[in-house]
């Protein structure tokens, strides 16, 4: 009996930290200030605020996709291996920048959706509160929206 307690106890601690092991997701919070359906008045919207807040503009070379909102090119994507069309979600860079995002990468968001991300930090950082101060002096409705991301390898 000692036997079969000891096997399921070693059993269940070796499931647990295999389990923490392969847990490749990180809690990060994504200052936005705005949200909107149409692309092209979004991007309009991020060069004047890339403007104000002197932040760099990067989409990351995402464009437009009818299919799923955001993608990488088609020679993009098959330079990394994936098929086209192909978007993954901001959140492995900590920073402060102006990108366009499709919420319906990002897990509790409401899809549909183009967003203009102006920084993202692990939640807790005080980089993300400065963030968010710094982005309130010039965008009163900015907020911050935590997901967990995807931190692992895509392939």
């Amino acid at each position: 009996m000692k036997k079969i307690i000891f096997l399921l106890v070693a059993f269940f601690a070796l499931s647990h930290v295999q389990a923490q092991d392969f847990d490749q997701t990180e809690r990060k919070g994504f200052v936005i200030i705005a949200a909107g359906k149409n692309y092209d008045a979004m991007k309009v919207l991020a060069q004047k605020v890339a403007q104000k807040l002197n932040y760099k503009l990067d989409y990351r070379d995402m464009l437009e996709n009818a299919t799923i909102g955001l993608s990488m090119s088609p020679k993009d994507c098959d330079g990394a291996g994936y098929e086209f069309p192909m978007y993954y979600p901001r959140g492995y860079d900590n920073g402060n920048y102006v990108s366009i995002e499709y919420t319906n990468g990002f897990e509790g968001f409401t899809p549909n959706y183009y967003i203009i991300i102006v920084s993202n930090h692990s939640k807790g950082s005080p980089e993300l509160s400065k963030a968010l101060a710094f982005v309130k002096t010039h965008y009163k409705t900015a907020y911050i929206k935590y997901t967990d991301v995807y931190m692992g390898c895509m392939h």
